[in-house]
């Protein structure tokens, strides 16, 4: 009777925890998609999301289109399902989807903590809390948050099943809890790549696993090469899996052309040098971000490859190093039953410190999961004074807590907002105390595309006001960072050019001279050459061209067969875009001129597989 009024405790946490959660984010379920990622990874790829035919989305995601970007085979099925139910443009589906799962995350991460802890108050108060925070709302809000979401999940049901293994006593359930442990970190690494971190994080569990339940003394020490002789050869498949998956993964990335362009290798020292003193300050930030919230954002600045830190900046990273340090330290001398969430965090942050540079050194969705850690760490000390102290200092102390929680609910719900539309997140973004050229970049093309569709003249030329006084605010602020050279291919390039791409559309929209046109593309490619601007050059080029006389006129389609070589080229990995290519080679190129056959075929045979 008692194991069962247990169970019908923890159901009803679950249910309670599960409703909280979903009334806090229901708002997001009514969302739009968000012109960033949500248009490029999913809206333009209908045929791995095929609202018509389960089946041919299966295959496209599992054999036809690969390699691609982001081959993640359970987010992508996931999708799938979303787009078969509701359809493939409707948000509502991977929206709900989203809400969802972390409804069932929160529920996995009490019952995780239950049983690793015996202790369902405190696994209950860290679930909550968890559930709350504002830094989870870029995650849960933006449809590609699925990719966390899920990993999340299916990390937090390995550590379960790894719990449920360690506790059992017969050895036929011991080997079932193992099997599903290392079926969900295959799961988690197909649904992002950051699940990665499972392999050692499981290692910690099993580690201190007897600090947490409270079986051995948090002071006791640590019999070390006993216990790693007991755990390494139980995670010897997990982190075989896992090799092989990341190794397929890179490969497939590589081939899209995803990866080996943007800057220095792991092992350059100068590289490792920016790992060391920008991990500090990460660290530092989502200490800040997970306890006290201010403006989160979608796209950090800072710290920054070409802006250098000050003195007081460097001073900060190493007395942060030197925190940390000193709190690894003291746990694992003295608390070892804290040591798991503290070593935890820093395993989960691992695959976001740019060892292979990617470029943005801090996200509120990487701390997505980790962030229970830390929250894990603090209510542990809270609950601990509040047992020492009596009377005004032990209310004192549950006051702060809950008062922690009702400011991060409060904060949660006000922040969901800004994620509602492109026009919400940009105008947010944009004007921010530290706006990133990204977010004024996306503002601008936000107005460009407004006015691109709007028939009223008076309406229109507004836009295109607003879409210009975004650029030189842009310029300006680009100047205000004060970057120098680095060697490293960083968003702000990429922005500068798409500033120069912007003014160039909209001198097309006002049919400003073709020649002024291209003087902003030309700039914009010479910032940047990508496919957008290869393919702008390549148009402007050609109308130029067919609005002049021999010979300037053969010159001048000569350029812009070359730079539409250079958009086939930016094509080719995507079968997709190699398509359209294809289509815009044969109708803007068509042999007899501008170009003979024998080059019109070795165009034709430089994008055909």
């Amino acid at each position: 009777m008692k194991s069962l009024q247990f169970d019908r405790r923890l159901g009803l946490c679950c249910l309670l925890l599960a409703a909280a959660s979903i009334l806090l984010h229901a708002r997001a379920i009514g969302f739009d998609f968000v012109d960033f990622d949500d248009t490029t990874i999913l809206l333009a790829h209908p045929n791995l999301y095929d609202e018509n035919s389960l089946p041919s989305s299966l295959f496209e995601i599992f054999v036809g289109y690969l390699p691609r970007e982001e081959p993640l085979l359970l987010r992508d099925l996931s999708w799938a399902l979303d787009a078969r139910i509701f359809g493939f443009d409707n948000p509502l589906g991977y929206h709900l989807g989203n809400v969802l799962l972390n409804a069932i995350n929160v529920c996995l991460l009490f019952l995780f903590l239950n049983r690793a802890t015996r202790r369902w108050e405190f696994a209950l108060v860290v679930a909550a809390i968890f559930a709350t925070l504002p830094i989870h709302v870029e995650p849960v809000s933006w449809v590609m948050g699925r990719k966390d979401l899920l990993s999340a999940f299916f990390v937090l049901a390995a550590l379960l099943a790894q719990s449920a293994e360690l506790e059992s006593q017969d050895p036929r359930p011991r080997r079932r809890f193992h099997a599903l442990g290392l079926l969900f970190t295959g799961l988690a690494l197909f649904s992002k790549m950051g699940a990665v971190a499972l392999v050692p994080v499981l290692a910690l569990h099993r580690i201190f696993q007897p600090y947490l339940d409270g079986s051995r003394p948090a002071n006791q020490p640590l019999e070390f090469r006993a216990t790693l002789a007991r755990t390494l050869p139980k995670l010897i498949p997990h982190a075989l899996l896992s090799c092989a998956i990341v190794v397929w993964y890179g490969r497939m990335v590589s081939a899209a052309g995803v990866t080996g362009w943007r800057g220095l290798g792991p092992t350059d020292p100068e590289h490792i040098l920016n790992i060391l003193r920008f991990t500090p300050l990460v660290i530092g930030r989502y200490l800040k971000q997970i306890f006290w919230t201010s403006q989160p954002s979608l796209y950090y600045r800072w710290p920054h490859v070409e802006i250098p830190l000050t003195g007081l900046e460097m001073l900060s990273s190493g007395l942060i190093a030197a925190g940390v340090a000193a709190a690894v330290l003291y746990c694992l001398r003295r608390r070892r039953d804290l040591a798991f969430y503290l070593l935890a965090f820093l395993a989960f942050l691992v695959p976001y410190l740019n060892l292979i540079y990617i470029g943005i050194w801090s996200a509120d969705r990487y701390v997505y999961l980790s962030s229970f850690c830390l929250i894990a760490l603090a209510v542990s000390v809270l609950l601990e004074l509040a047992e020492r102290f009596q009377g005004p200092a032990r209310l004192a102390l549950l006051t702060l807590l809950v008062g922690f929680g009702l400011n991060a609910v409060a904060y949660t719900f006000q922040h969901q907002g800004v994620w509602r539309d492109s026009e919400s997140l940009w105008k947010y973004e944009a004007y921010r105390d530290e706006p990133s050229l990204l977010s004024i970049q996306a503002l601008a093309k936000l107005h460009l595309k407004r006015a691109d569709s709007e028939s009223d003249a008076t309406r229109r030329a507004s836009l295109v006001t607003q879409s210009r006084r975004e650029i030189a605010r842009g310029f300006a602020r680009e100047k205000a960072l004060g970057r120098v050279s680095a060697p490293y291919a960083t968003s702000e390039q990429l922005q500068l050019a798409n500033f120069h791409d912007l003014l160039g559309r909209l001198d097309i929209l006002e049919q400003a001279p073709v020649a002024r046109r291209i003087e902003h593309f030309e700039a914009a490619y010479a910032l940047a050459p990508t496919r957008s601007n290869s393919l702008m050059l390549a148009g402007a080029y050609f109308e130029l061209g067919n609005r002049s006389a021999e010979p300037a006129r053969a010159e001048l389609l000569r350029r812009s067969r070359d730079y539409f070589m250079e958009y086939v080229e930016f094509s080719s990995s995507d079968r997709l875009l190699r398509e359209e290519s294809l289509a815009l080679l044969a109708r803007n190129y068509p042999p007899p001129p501008p170009f003979p056959q024998d080059r019109f075929d070795q165009t034709r045979s430089a994008i055909t597989p």
